[in-house]
């Protein structure tokens, strides 16, 4: 019995996550509101995420792996997600304990899952997972959201989309732009002028930083 409550709160838990990451998406980190006056926080989150991250990722959907602890900006903080889980843990207890310890454990999972795809999404690293059908669905449906910013708000768990109408249908431009990212059904890999377009980027990139002068033979 107990096997059974745990995966039916799983479940539900995972749906519910769903539901609460598209609407904190749409409603606080795409929408300003004049109270961010007073609280500078929320002006924040917009500021980071409909001006910043999406005034980056909106021409160019993804680019090269930055050194862990840069990329503040494109994942979500484990301890700042077991904070804000606990007023949803406290209310689940009046339905049963099992079901409060299982909440904050798909908000672990949940940022778990979402950190790992949204760098593989903007910081291309290779991971396992990066040529499943599963990951590319998501990689298609997160490019939508920066090409059309009203809809899509879901990365990992895309769920809330469906039940909220706010999906968006690819047009011939964004079909394009998935072919270019190797991403469309059936797709092995980018085209061969993107690899080598990508490749040009990466040099002039690298071109571009501060050379180390000297060497340990000077």
């Amino acid at each position: 019995m107990f096997l059974i409550n745990f995966v039916v709160y799983l479940v539900l838990g995972m749906m519910l996550m769903s539901l609460i990451e598209h609407q904190v998406h749409m409603r606080l980190m795409h929408k300003k509101y004049s109270v961010g006056k007073f609280f500078p926080a929320i002006d924040r989150i917009f500021r980071s995420h409909a001006i910043e991250h999406h005034g980056t990722y909106r021409a160019e959907f993804s680019d090269h792996p930055v050194p862990p602890g840069e990329d503040r900006g494109i994942r979500l903080n484990h301890v700042e997600g077991l904070i804000e889980s606990l007023p949803g843990a406290a209310l689940f207890l009046l339905l049963s304990p099992l079901a409060s310890v299982v909440f904050m454990i798909v908000v672990q999972i949940h940022h778990l899952m979402w950190n790992a795809i949204h760098l593989e999404m903007h910081k291309p690293a290779g991971r396992f997972f990066s040529n499943w059908a599963a990951y590319k669905f998501c990689v298609r449906h997160h490019m939508l959201h920066h090409r059309h910013a009203s809809k899509n708000f879901n990365v990992a768990l895309p769920l809330g989309d469906y039940l909220c109408n706010t999906v968006a249908t690819p047009n011939y431009a964004d079909l394009v732009a998935f072919y270019h990212e190797g991403l469309l059904p059936g797709q092995k890999g980018k085209p061969v002028a993107a690899r080598k377009a990508s490749a040009r980027q990466a040099v002039k990139t690298a071109a571009r930083e501060p050379q180390t002068v000297g060497s340990a033979r000077d």
